[in-house]
């Protein structure tokens, strides 16, 4: 369940303490932290509070509960999504969908950028309140962007059917050393210490070059295989989101982080921009620069035009404005298009997915020709 939802009234990201205060006339952040009975509010807390990630209303107030004789929370403050008929009114495909009080947070694609986990996350706070401020977004765009991404992923949608031998295979063939090229000559095997398995590697090459060409076009870092592997067991028969619909935007994104990084004179964390497109940006300035581009109906230029905006406007006078609920849109986006990459390449592979079962197969063959060859010459 969500503890914070957007407010069409207020237009910002409230949680329910923050709007007990709203509704109650005191807005001050310092008030005593115990939640205000909202029970007068809860017809109109029904129809104003909207779901963050799929828009839906019919919002209750779930007070927050404490261990018997204790202030320890057992469960803190959150919203519960109920339709006309006592049922969950989220969308199906939302992340709050089907889950009970007992999963009370927020999803890992959502992050408050009012955070200062990092050094990045600061300096994007900064950049998310001159924003606010000088009218370049505001809350309500945010909410915008986390509706317009929504209905795209509810409109693109595949079920997981890979299994861990095809994301293994797919893995396997992207860390085949397939730059090296040898032809196999049963002479060469009468060689003292002749690499039987190099060899195998070298007719496994040629036998599968586009093959291997082909599951090398997608390059991500070595976690995202994990966290694919992870995705694909948890989600196994289940439909998700198509994430290549994500790819033009996420490309754009990524480009446009790596523009801002090397010309803004600010860091934005340790990586190199020229990296982004291979290990991707820090999450927070991610966030931003998909928020930027959203508000500039993704073209490049505008969007370039409003960063310099942002960093031409003078320090933000409210750094409360950057306690806000951004949108990382995409969230496991890396490990998502592996599993579908996965998918794509066993579709593809005619001799099977077993990476070891075929360099073996291929050894014993090199080893027959030897020995045929070894026949022959003996024969002479």
């Amino acid at each position: 369940m969500p503890t914070t939802a957007f407010s069409t009234y207020f237009a910002r990201e409230l949680d329910v303490e923050q709007l007990s205060w709203l509704l109650h006339g005191n807005p001050a952040p310092d008030r005593d932290r115990t939640a205000l009975d909202l029970s007068q509010w809860a017809e109109w807390i029904r129809n104003d509070i909207r779901c963050s990630s799929c828009g839906k209303s019919g919002a209750q107030v779930v007070r927050p509960s404490k261990v018997r004789g204790g202030q320890a929370l057992l469960r803190q403050a959150h919203f519960r999504f109920v339709d006309q008929q006592g049922g969950d009114a989220h969308h199906p495909f939302c992340e709050f969908s089907g889950k009970d009080d007992r999963a009370v947070g927020q999803p890992d694609t959502l992050l408050n950028f009012g955070s200062e986990k990092s050094a990045e996350t600061r300096a994007v706070r900064v950049l998310v309140c001159k924003g606010i401020e000088s009218g370049i977004f505001d809350q309500a765009t945010i909410r915008a962007m986390r509706q317009w991404f929504f209905d795209l992923k509810s409109a693109s949608r595949f079920t997981v059917e890979v299994s861990p031998e095809m994301l293994a295979w797919a893995h396997s063939l992207r860390r085949h050393p397939s730059y090296r090229r040898w032809t196999f000559h049963p002479a060469q095997a009468e060689m003292p210490a002749f690499d039987w398995a190099a060899a195998a590697k070298f007719r496994f090459t040629e036998e599968n070059l586009e093959l291997i060409e082909f599951a090398q076009n997608v390059r991500h870092h070595e976690s995202d295989w994990k966290r694919s592997e992870l995705l694909a067991a948890k989600h196994f028969g289940q439909e998700v989101f198509n994430v290549l619909a994500l790819q033009r935007y996420y490309e754009d994104t990524l480009a446009l982080c790596a523009f801002v990084a090397k010309n803004s004179g600010l860091t934005f964390g340790k990586t190199d921009p020229d990296h982004y497109r291979f290990v991707g940006a820090p999450v927070p300035f991610l966030a931003l620069c998909a928020l930027v581009l959203f508000a500039s109906g993704w073209e490049m230029n505008v969007a370039i035009g409003k960063f310099a905006a942002l960093l031409a406007a003078k320090e933000p006078t409210d750094l409360a404005l950057g306690n806000v609920i951004g949108l990382n849109p995409f969230h496991d986006y890396a490990a998502w298009r592996l599993v579908m990459h996965a998918s794509e390449v066993a579709a593809k592979s005619a001799r099977g997915i077993d990476y070891q079962g075929q360099l073996a197969s291929i050894e014993s063959k090199l080893r027959q020709e030897h020995a045929d060859w070894r026949s022959r010459e003996t024969t002479f």
